[in-house]
């Protein structure tokens, strides 16, 4: 089923995408940019996104995704339009190199920025996006993510610059996204910390075996509730939306407050912990490498991906705004919130291992009891 995406959706789709996005992503202010950005250009400006079923059958018919790449707090308030741009147009340059016709763009990740930026870039580029997501929440890394566990080669990939400086990076073997990994953060701190990328160019079976399949429609449901509830009455809500999707969901503070922020941005990461005093005394700490990866009490690792951890600001009462760890800080209002991740995320065990170094990177041991799994 082919949607039009306005103005309205669009703006539920930045809030429901940050929720996404598990503290990474991007900021929702660099979303909002964008919606502006078109606006300004075209008043009557218009996405067309399509099912995955609608698109076409031959396997050269393919898409991309494209991001941002970077550290959220170092390019914070930057938009990567015009990199985002670029980074298609180099795809789609890649895809005739290799017989293949590059006719959709897809989101990457979930995020306030980075699920936005493919939207602009499909709409200044005259083609649809797919009602789907690489991930179906946000990610650090290249190699932690659905497409390559799934088996969808991450090479060739694609990083342009906000000038046009284009680079294609194509790995010995297709499969190694720890190689285009590297290669992506090296250009990423070449070019002020920041770059945009394409990479897993998909064909429709490809999708349907490894994509979240209808995560933009989950976004704008989202987004929706997040922009019309009240921030007292927003946890009520989202678990009665939930629950409804039978999606699990908890907070895992309904109110609180934001006490310390230790962070370091290094390497096209930031890393830290956010800790966080529930208005019942309970001290909590959230440990995140640009996302959220798992959170503690009393020393007690009680959550960690691949289930989405999703902060978000009360400070508004008119509604409660999902924030990334580069729009924290300490004295704000906030909630904390537990998400099942996309089913994908739980159906083969290198779903759970590819976040392995990551964890232990951001200082996680052991996996304790305590820790639920979906």
């Amino acid at each position: 089923m082919t949607k039009e995406l306005r103005q309205e959706e669009l703006t539920s789709i930045v809030y429901g995408s940050g929720f996404y996005g598990g503290g990474g992503g991007g900021a929702s202010e660099e979303g909002l940019a964008l919606i502006k950005v078109m606006y300004e250009e075209d008043p009557h400006a218009c996405i067309r996104m399509i099912d995955i079923s609608e698109m076409e059958e031959d396997p050269n018919i393919v898409s991309t995704m494209v991001a941002a790449l970077g550290s959220p707090v170092a390019t914070k308030g930057k938009t990567f339009q015009y990199e985002s741009v670029n980074a298609v147009k180099g795809m789609g340059e890649e895809a005739r190199f290799q017989g293949k016709q590059l006719k959709y763009v897809y989101s990457g990740e979930m995020g306030g920025g980075n699920t936005m930026l493919p939207l602009y870039a499909a709409w200044k580029c005259g083609l649809p996006v797919l009602d789907t997501d690489g991930n179906g929440r946000a990610v650090p890394e290249l190699n932690t993510g659905l497409l390559p566990v799934h088996g969808i080669p991450t090479s060739p990939i694609i990083l342009a610059s906000e000038a046009g400086d284009t680079i294609a990076a194509r790995t010995e073997d297709p499969m190694d996204g720890t190689a285009c990994e590297k290669i992506a953060r090296y250009m990423c701190q070449a070019f002020d910390q920041g770059i945009g990328i394409a990479a897993w160019m998909m064909n429709k079976e490809q999708h349907l075996q490894a994509s979240a399949l209808g995560q933009m429609t989950l976004a704008v449901e989202v987004g929706d509730i997040l922009r019309n509830t009240q921030s007292a009455d927003v946890i009520q809500r989202l678990q009665h939306y939930f629950d409804e999707k039978e999606t699990p969901f908890r907070p895992i503070v309904e109110a609180g407050t934001i006490t310390d922020i230790k962070i370091s941005s290094e390497g096209g990461f930031d890393t830290g912990v956010t800790t966080v005093r529930a208005d019942n005394g309970e001290i909590v700490t959230v440990i995140f490498q640009n996302e959220n990866l798992y959170v503690q009490t009393e020393g007690k690792t009680i959550v960690t991906v691949p289930s989405i951890i999703s902060m978000l600001d009360l400070g508004n009462e008119k509604m409660a705004v999902p924030v990334s760890n580069s729009e924290t800080y300490v004295g704000q209002r906030v909630a904390l919130t537990e998400t099942k991740a996309n089913e994908r995320w739980y159906d083969l065990p290198e779903c759970y291992t590819c976040w392995d170094e990551v964890l232990v990177s951001a200082g996680y041991r052991a996996v304790k009891p305590e820790v639920k799994f979906w």
